[in-house]
């Protein structure tokens, strides 16, 4: 059989199990999801299943490597067009928004702790970190919580605020502090 084959079929059988361990996790938390259940929703064997994961902690860590290159690539798009911070959550919050179930479950306690250090370490990668080392690893991670605690509040609410109205927000909260953005409001800025 051909690589390209192979390849198309192993890409498949991995978009199947990411699809059927979202799907259990809708309902159940990861460290309740057996593999049998990943596999009968998938409707593959567990043989296959182990040829590519050893357990459902590695398959979740694959879907959070997903998002976490598909948000790279959104950077390195914006970053390619002359970097502007507001750009970026814009179309950063445009792609949660269209991924909002799959957002809302890997942000949830359903999830690992992996997203969270996933996520902390992309922060981070945006800030300069070399100016304050010794406080670097504070300010990422209050910037991080922030921000994913930002997200799931938005991400809950039915009648969500426009992606690009939301991130001038986010924008104006992270350049000028609390009282900047309390003081926001969408018809001003």
């Amino acid at each position: 059989m051909s690589e390209v084959k192979e390849s198309r079929r192993v890409k498949m059988t991995k978009m199947l199990l990411k699809e059927s361990l979202v799907c259990l996790m809708k309902e159940k938390s990861i460290h309740t999801i057996s593999i049998k259940e990943i596999c009968d929703g998938a409707d593959i064997n567990r043989s296959t299943f182990y040829r590519h994961y050893n357990t459902q902690y590695e398959l979740y860590d694959d879907i959070v490597q997903d998002l976490v290159n598909n948000i790279s690539d959104i950077f390195e798009q914006v970053k390619d067009e002359g970097y502007k911070a507001n750009l970026f959550l814009t179309r950063l919050l445009e792609y949660i928004e269209a991924e909002r179930e799959l957002f809302l479950i890997v942000l949830s306690d359903k999830g690992n702790i992996s997203v969270g250090e996933a996520y902390t370490k992309m922060i981070s990668g945006f800030i300069d970190t070399e100016t304050f080392p010794e406080i670097a690893v504070y300010v990422v991670n209050f910037i991080a919580a922030g921000m994913t605690s930002f997200l799931w509040t938005w991400l809950n609410q039915e009648k969500r605020r426009p992606a690009a109205e939301v991130a001038t927000l986010m924008s104006s909260l992270m350049r000028h502090g609390l009282g900047r953005g309390i003081d926001f409001h969408p018809d001003r800025n």
